[in-house]
């Protein structure tokens, strides 16, 4: 059972779920097998079958909708750090430059419903109402320039912890 918070609203439609909220709205299409009650201000994932595999989609499509409301409520965030000499990031409009050890700046479309900010020109802050799109576009980012283990440059997730190797040693004869 999941509590629906006031000024939420959640609407199903054959397996198309709609959640709206103060921050937006955002829809999915529910795992096959699972069905939603509402039954004032609680919503109750159900399933058709007992078996593993009804178990575990029934279990998803729980999470999934959890998340929308919490999504529509207070929305996700992820932040990024940008480590090394020289290495920034910029939001201009709705592109996000990165430089980052390359011969010319990395461009990086900002996705429709996306928040990009960069309060420092090491930080990177992503906001948004789907969990699985602020995910999806940090990991892009990050994709991008992923740290390195010698020095540890490159962007990484904000109290990432990057296991440092020795590097080479030179050796006395």
């Amino acid at each position: 059972m999941i509590e629906v918070p006031s000024g939420v609203t959640v609407a199903v439609e054959g397996r198309l779920a709609r959640v709206t909220g103060p921050k937006g709205e955002i829809s999915i299409d529910l795992p096959p097998g699972c069905g939603v009650e509402q039954e004032g201000t609680v919503v109750k994932v159900t399933r058709e079958a007992e078996g593993m595999q009804a178990r575990a989609m029934h279990g998803l499509a729980r999470t999934l909708l959890h998340n929308m409301i919490l999504g529509v409520t207070q929305g996700f965030g992820k932040e990024l750090e940008v480590v090394g000499v020289g290495y920034k990031a910029e939001v201009k409009g709705k592109d996000l430059f990165l430089t980052v050890g390359f011969a010319e700046p990395v461009l990086y479309k900002i996705p429709d419903g996306i928040k990009i900010e960069a309060p420092t020109a090491t930080q990177i802050k992503i906001s948004g109402i789907s969990k699985e799109q602020v995910g999806q576009v940090a990991a892009e980012i990050r994709r991008l320039r992923p740290p390195e283990p010698y020095k540890g440059k490159g962007i990484k997730y904000a109290g990432e912890i990057i296991h440092r190797k020795a590097g080479k040693t030179a050796v006395g004869s």
